[in-house]
């Protein structure tokens, strides 16, 4: 019994003292209660995020932010927070006694439903029924394009962005689904914030009259600041081009910019320097090669006995004489906020870019303003302003000799055994080209020219909501666009010599200006019906005016094009021009939904445009589209893997009017051969143009079908596509009867097929919380066929400098197809030789002779291949892990032809001192070697000149690395700023290929469908680092 209630004392004490510990223990824990702020914003445009939700874990204890993106609340300090947001990934953070909690919330792609815009209005991503690809500023690598089409490349099937050079400023080609057009244009139409851009050029792009002028046309579009660009939406289809009728063609680009967000003030400024080395150079005969090549083909019966080259040399590689180390610098200052109904963005730029070559460079200075007003359901109201200046600086580029050539083709053409000042320090020219190519650092110094160009963009609107649902908005903008460009040929130079000087001026203003009128309506009705619909007309007007002014003869030469007048008055010339095209619109597009299942989309417009004979001045082009989201069906209610899967189907009519103005009229010009009056000729004016009142726009019928979806919580999604598209009416020049006195007119009458596949995957290989590896990749082919040319046979087209036409547009191939002669081999000592020209030698060349007549002429020529490539792709690899991000993305093509005219100058030299390329001339045939690969070059006329051939049309496919970046973020919780990103980004690696010139991608010259390499402004590779403050 004792010892019965002395346990029961033990354990009364007990349980008494862990009562009173357990009491104790609690008391210190509630007193250990905290109070938690901070500010929760979005990674994706570091914008704060009002309502989200802040939750202490396993509680009910939880708190919303304010306008401003804040909260505050009471916790105790070991606990957990929750933080959420509806289209966010949650994020849980340990308090760990912190006071101060900033949140950056990941986009949670698994449920947002992404907002595309379309033409004259937006949809969700998944109600979209054509050929429609989004991207998102966050997909156009960050920091690292340096214009608009630059941010394309190889991220969207069916598109190809074609980088005619390196040279700072040049042009981009950029082509959605191939080229439909022979005359009248390949590009497609830019539309900025709901603004069609009109892309013509101020100022041509060749000099007059022996001006060394730049033949690179400097893009329109690299007024636009890319750090300004929200998101750019691809139009490809019928369906969804059609809405832009005349004008759709050959695709829509919309680019939206970035626009203003309710909350306090955020500025954003971003930094990157960054320096350029060219990727690669020609690889011509050092000094010792070239003397023992050119001294060989002397010894061998070749070549020009009185120009063998001395024993001792010097050697000048005149391309690195040429080049240097380039830089690009950016700086980006924004400003952006909103309170009540008013949004505000402004932002201010600055890009410049010094060149790999000497005398090159683009300076960009911008301004952006973009205020808007609005109160959901009752109006909106909004002004856009971007205003551009750019300086460009000319390198003296070109092909040929004299007024056409250029520094760089002077430096692959320059014998390399001159060195470069004589011993009085001046340039020391070669005596072997008195009068044709002049030092590449004497036409670098005394042939230039320069640009101003400035643009600004402006657009207001109003929308005013009639009834729930129903508004009415008026736009009207403005596009206004200046440039003078100065060009000055020094009377030091060879060219210069015989003018005194050549000074000119070649200034213009192109003027753009629209109003436009729509209804706008968009409800659901009920949980089954839906639709949105937009009907409205439109009023463009173009406009241009230029002028040129030539001055010669200059005794001050250092006054240059700043005193034009200053020369010999009687050598000067001057020139102008005015012409205006208008184009009236009406248009319409219904998007009806059933059911979110079953979609349908039908649109309509009807331009009028005096370019067009009136005859044929308006063009109607209808299209319809129709879809079918397969994963919204109860028949896969079961399927867990399938988040999207959705087949459409398209087909519409599209429209061409990018031609020149007045074609229609009949013209008149000015002929010296009039009658005499007081013993002098009279100037008599005669018809120079048959008018054609039927001319009208070039049309296309285009069909598609896709399928879209998206698996396994969108670890993988994509979609693939197929496109059939026949373009009739192509505008062409058909010859006319000598006795109708005119050479041609311009007719509709050929006719173009384009096909192919467009597919894009994504995948996300790895995905944790923590860390995740997406792959994405992007594939396109592209088929052309040229259907029709009337009655013409074929059209030869593309020449440059000495070479003529080296493409044919014929019926059945290729737009453009090189046509030339296919080299089998290299005349052998024991070939036979019975029936061949007398001249033929064991070593030349051997042509497949077609017609078996063992002569070769212009009937043995044959198709050798295409500019258009038979596929192009890109491939990005994305790496996260917390804060850091890798992105690999490399992009190529396959299957494309390109003229290498470099080789084409090797292989028949116009003059015997003149460099070559290396390859060609180290391995020539000779007795000891006889090759079957290249020829002796002792007699490389000997079957005539045979430019183009198989030698010299070469295998453009290609692999290139085009980009490497690192980004850090830097998420800082004291201090003023947000975040700072800091990033890395090389660009343009390396390129795999099997193509022997600067670079398989560029297109120096020639028509926008065809390829020439002419001593092309070489490519850069290009390293850059970066900094971007948010605060």
């Amino acid at each position: 019994m004792r010892k019965y209630l002395l346990f029961e004392k033990y354990a009364r004490t007990v349980v008494l003292t862990g009562i009173l510990l357990l009491s104790v223990f609690i008391s210190a824990t509630a007193q250990e209660m905290i109070q938690v702020s901070g500010t929760i914003t979005a990674r994706d445009n570091n914008t704060t995020l009002p309502g989200a939700n802040v939750l202490q874990q396993g509680t009910t204890n939880g708190t919303v932010t304010d306008v401003n993106g804040k909260f505050t609340i009471s916790v105790p300090s070991n606990s957990k927070l929750v933080f959420s947001f509806i289209g966010y990934l949650t994020q849980e953070v340990d308090v760990s006694n912190r006071t101060t909690i900033n949140i950056t919330l990941e986009t949670d792609l698994t449920t947002l439903e992404e907002v595309v815009v379309v033409g004259y209005g937006v949809v969700k991503r998944s109600d979209v029924t054509g050929s429609v690809v989004s991207l998102k500023k966050d997909e156009l690598t960050p920091g690292a394009n340096i214009n608009v089409q630059q941010s394309l490349q190889g991220r969207v099937a069916g598109v190809q962005v074609i980088q005619r050079t390196g040279e700072p400023g040049s042009t981009m080609d950029v082509r959605v689904r191939g080229v439909s057009s022979i005359a009248a244009g390949n590009d497609p139409l830019y539309v900025i914030d709901g603004m069609p851009v009109n892309n013509t050029a101020p100022v041509g792009s060749s000099g007059v009259n022996g001006v060394a002028n730049n033949p690179n046309v400097r893009s329109p579009m690299n007024s636009i600041n890319p750090a300004d660009i929200e998101s750019i939406e691809i139009l490809k289809d019928a369906s969804a081009t059609a809405i832009y009728g005349a004008r759709g063609s050959n695709g829509v680009i919309i680019i939206t910019t970035k626009k203003g967000n309710t909350g306090g003030l955020k500025v954003s400024y971003n930094v990157q320097y960054g320096i350029s080395k060219r990727s690669n150079k020609l690889d011509l005969l050092t000094g010792e090669e070239y003397r023992d090549v050119l001294n060989g083909i002397i010894d061998a019966g070749g070549g020009v006995a009185g120009e063998r080259v001395t024993n001792e040399v010097v050697n000048v590689d005149w391309q690195e004489e040429l080049s240097r180390t380039g830089t690009l610098r950016t700086h980006d200052l924004n400003f952006s906020g909103g309170k009540d109904n008013t949004k505000y963005y402004v932002s201010l730029g600055f890009f410049g870019q010094e060149g790999v070559l000497k005398a090159s460079g683009s300076d960009r200075y911008s301004l952006r303003v973009n205020i808007e007003n609005s109160v959901p359901q009752k109006y909106a109201f909004g002004v856009n302003i971007n205003a551009s200046y750019m300086h460009d600086q000319f390198n003296a580029v070109g092909t040929g000799v004299n007024e056409n050539g250029g520094a760089l083709y002077s430096a692959i053409y320059y014998d390399p055994t001159y060195p470069v000042y004589d011993a009085n320090g001046n340039y020391n020219r070669s005596p072997f080209f008195p009068t044709t190519i002049d030092h590449p650092l004497a036409m670098i110094d005394g042939q230039y020219s320069n640009s101003d160009n400035y643009r600004t963009f402006a657009s207001m609107y109003g929308e005013y909501f009639l009834m729930k649902g129903l508004s009415a908005k008026v736009r009207v903008a403005g596009d206004f666009n200046t440039t003078r460009r100065n060009s000055w040929v020094d009377p030091t130079t060879i060219i210069g010599r015989g003018t005194g000087g050549t000074a000119q001026i070649n200034a213009g203003t192109v003027n753009y200006y629209m109003g436009e009128g729509t209804l706008n309506f968009n409800r659901d009705f009920g949980s089954d019906h839906a639709i949105n619909a937009v009907l409205g007309t439109t009023y463009e007007h173009f406009g241009s005016n230029s002028i040129f002014v030539r001055g010669q003869g200059y005794t001050a030469p250092d006054l240059t094009y700043d005193a034009i007048g200053s020369g010999n008055t009687a050598l000067n010339a001057i020139g102008s021009g005015r012409q205006s095209a208008v184009i009236v619109s009406f248009l319409g597009r219904v998007n009806y939904t059933l059911k979110n299942k079953y979609l349908i989309t039908a649109s309509f417009r009807a331009d009028g445009s005096s370019r067009f004979g009136p005859n044929n001045r308006f063009g109607y082009f209808p299209a319809i589209a129709a879809a079918w989201k397969i994963h919204e069906e109860g028949f896969l209610s079961g399927t867990t893997f399938i988040d999207e899967l959705k087949l459409r189907a398209s087909y519409g009519s599209i429209g061409n009017q990018n031609i020149a103005n007045y074609i229609y009229f009949a013209t008149y010009g000015a002929v010296s051969s009039g009658p005499v009056f007081n013993g002098t000729r009279s100037t008599l004016f005669q018809p120079s143009r048959l008018a054609n009142p039927d001319l009208k726009w070039e049309a296309a019928n285009q069909a598609d079908i896709g399928v879209d979806f998206s698996f396994y919580e969108r670890r993988i999604s994509g979609s693939v596509e197929y496109y059939l598209r026949n373009t009739s009416d192509l505008l062409l020049d058909l010859p006319k009867p000598l006795s109708t006195g005119f050479g041609s007119q311009t007719v509709n009458i050929g006719g173009m097929r384009n096909s192919g596949i467009d597919l894009t995957l994504n995948g996300d290989v790895i995905r944790n919380k923590n860390f995740t590896w997406n792959l994405g990749t992007v594939l396109s082919t592209v088929r052309n066929r040229v259907t029709s040319l009337g009655p013409l046979q074929q059209i030869f087209v593309g020449g440059v400098g000495f070479i003529a036409n080296p493409g044919i547009i014929k019926v059945g191939e290729s737009i453009a197809s090189y046509y030339g002669y296919r080299v089998i081999g290299v005349w052998q000592t024991d070939d036979d030789f019975t029936g061949w020209s007398t001249a033929i030698r064991p070593g030349d060349l051997k042509f497949e002779d077609l017609d078996g007549n063992k002569v070769i002429d212009a009937n043995d020529r044959q198709i050798l291949g295409k500019p258009l490539p038979d596929y192009t792709y890109g491939i990005t690899n994305t790496f996260k892990y917390k804060n850091a991000t890798l992105s690999i993305f490399f992009e190529g093509a396959q299957g494309g032809s390109l003229l290498n005219a470099v080789a084409v100058d090797s292989y028949f030299p116009v003059s015997f001192r003149r460099n070559r390329l290396a390859d060609l001339y180290l391995n020539r045939w000779t007795p000891e070697n006889p090759t079957n690969e290249y020829p002796s070059f002792i007699n490389p006329t000997s079957q005539g000149q045979q430019l183009v051939n198989s030698k010299t049309v070469e295998d453009a496919s290609y692999l290139r690395l085009q980009s490497i970046q690192l980004n850090y973020n830097f998420n800082l919780k004291k201090g003023p700023f947000t975040s700072i990103q800091a990033f890395v980004t090389a660009q343009n690696l390396f390129t795999l290929t099997n193509y022997t010139g600067i670079d398989p991608a560029v297109s120096s010259t020639g028509a926008d469908y065809i390829k020439i390499d002419y001593s092309a402004y070489p490519m850069t590779r290009n390293l850059l680092f970066g900094l971007n403050f948010q605060l």
